[in-house]
């Protein structure tokens, strides 16, 4: 029986929350909200955002593995640090999801390599139109909250000083668009990600948390 903490009650936290509640094999051992206390668990799940693993990673990381849809707290080269130190220590990982990129799992420690994003959404600043373009470790700056995609991307591939991003608000309605451009030496990989989720419907990243918890025990895996 796997212990499973969760953080977050929103839309992606609620589809995992009901998911667990019913499957076999795993225990739900709390959800909790914005200043609440972190349950015990050997994996927790944070399915708020940055802020949530700001302030609950270090603890979630100490007694167990971590998941994550927060990874744009991790541009703070200081918390990745910390973050770094406790799963070194412990052996406990940080997973990261929104996977909508690809390219970045080529690129083995040591590649010289780099990536270009482009991002086009709606409510991303108050008007439609290209509010930044360039290093991702200066668009945390203005947009700490919006480059969870970009920042899983840079971690987990050429890393955060290699990458650089264009963010475009576009009106309402529009789907959120993602672009990337991963390069290294002979390979080039363009991605392009049109996602169109219909609010009824399970959010795509509480759907991917689940399919991840499915697939921990099959004998197969992608990637």
């Amino acid at each position: 029986m796997l212990e499973v903490a969760l953080v977050g009650r929103g839309r992606i936290g609620a589809g995992v929350a009901e998911w667990l509640t019913a499957a076999p094999g795993f225990a739900l051992q709390g959800v909790i909200g914005r200043g609440e206390a972190l349950p015990a668990a050997r994996l927790t799940i944070d399915a708020a955002g940055p802020e949530a693993l700001r302030a609950h990673g270090e603890a979630a990381l100490e007694q167990g593995d971590l998941w994550s849809v927060g990874a744009a707290a991790l541009i703070d080269p200081a918390f990745r640090a910390r973050l770094e130190a406790v799963a070194n220590r412990t052996g406990h990982r940080l997973r990261l999801f929104t996977g909508w990129i690809g390219g970045p799992m080529l690129c083995s420690p040591g590649h010289s390599a780099r990536m270009e994003i482009t991002q086009s959404a709606p409510r991303l600043g108050p008007s439609p139109g290209e509010l930044f373009h360039g290093p991702l470790s200066q668009a945390a700056e203005q947009f700490p909250d919006h480059l969870n995609t970009a920042t899983a991307a840079a971690l987990c591939g050429p890393g955060i000083e290699a990458t650089t991003i264009r963010l475009i608000c576009t009106p309402d309605g529009a789907p959120h668009v993602i672009q990337s451009r991963f390069e290294m030496p002979g390979q080039l990989i363009d991605t392009h990600v049109t996602l169109e989720n219909d609010p009824a419907a399970p959010h795509p990243v509480a759907e991917a948390i689940i399919a991840a918890l499915v697939r921990q025990r099959a004998w197969v895996s992608y990637g």
